[in-house]
């Protein structure tokens, strides 16, 4: 899966640009506009990276970063700072707050993308719990699966296609978990838009048709596994272990 970086500017121009060249090599970005912003993605979303900028109105990139290593997801969060400042107390700053290191402006993007990835290369990837996102129409279902996994998994639980669909264009996931009779919605196809906008997010398709069936009939939509209703919770358990090691 790709890497996840969230990229922090007041400035729409600067934060446009670094977007660009880290989506142009194929890494997951999402942009926040001021400090606070931020602080509510880290806390909402998994991040392998923060990129901040240091002068911003209301809250610095330093106060910013002290809210966020508040967080449980932020307290090891791997952070490079964006600065136009080249001073040495600027740089002792950015080494007092832990950061990783810093760039200056205005942007190179040879520069950019070389720290990048050495922060990736350096830095073990972040310790936290995976997320399976389950989609289906049985609520109880729903629950009796989240009971069962959730000691193993950061476990979302959606009763609609719509839902499912606003869960993962706000958030990250690691796992979409979908019953197959959610597949159409509102004549649209759900596992194609999925497969559109997340085409390495792994899907376990859960169905109670004939399964070869079911393969045959999404063989170009490279769902990963598939599972006869009424689904184990263990079988399913067992399925996302195998799913999610190929990941780490």
């Amino acid at each position: 899966m790709a890497k996840r970086i969230l990229v922090v500017d007041d400035d729409m121009m600067c934060l446009k640009t670094v977007q660009k060249y880290l989506a142009d090599e194929g890494y997951e970005v999402v942009g926040a506009l001021s400090g606070m912003q931020a602080i509510h993605i880290v806390q909402e979303a998994k991040v392998d990276l923060l990129l901040l900028d240091i002068e911003m109105p209301a809250m610095s990139g330093f106060s910013a970063l002290e809210q966020v290593r508040l967080l449980p997801n932020g307290k090891h969060l791997p952070t490079i700072f964006f600065t136009g400042r080249q001073d040495r107390d600027t740089v002792k700053c950015c080494a007092a707050a832990g950061a990783e290191g810093y760039i200056t402006k205005p942007v190179e993007k040879n520069m950019l993308l070389g720290q990048v990835k050495e922060v990736f290369l350096r830095c073990p990837a972040q310790q936290g719990e995976q997320t399976v996102l389950i989609a289906d129409q049985d609520v109880e279902f729903l629950k009796q699966l989240k009971l069962h996994l959730r000691k193993h998994y950061k476990v979302i639980v959606v009763n609609s296609g719509k839902s499912a669909m606003d869960y993962l264009n706000k958030h990250s996931a690691d796992v979409i978990v979908l019953d197959d009779s959610m597949r159409e919605e509102n004549g649209e196809s759900l596992l194609k838009e999925i497969r559109q906008n997340w085409s390495s997010l792994p899907i376990v398709l859960m169905s109670g048709e004939n399964i070869e069936e079911v393969k045959e009939r999404c063989q170009e939509l490279s769902v990963s596994a598939y599972l006869s209703r009424p689904v184990n919770p263990e079988v399913l358990l067992q399925t996302l272990q195998h799913l999610l090691s190929k990941l780490d």
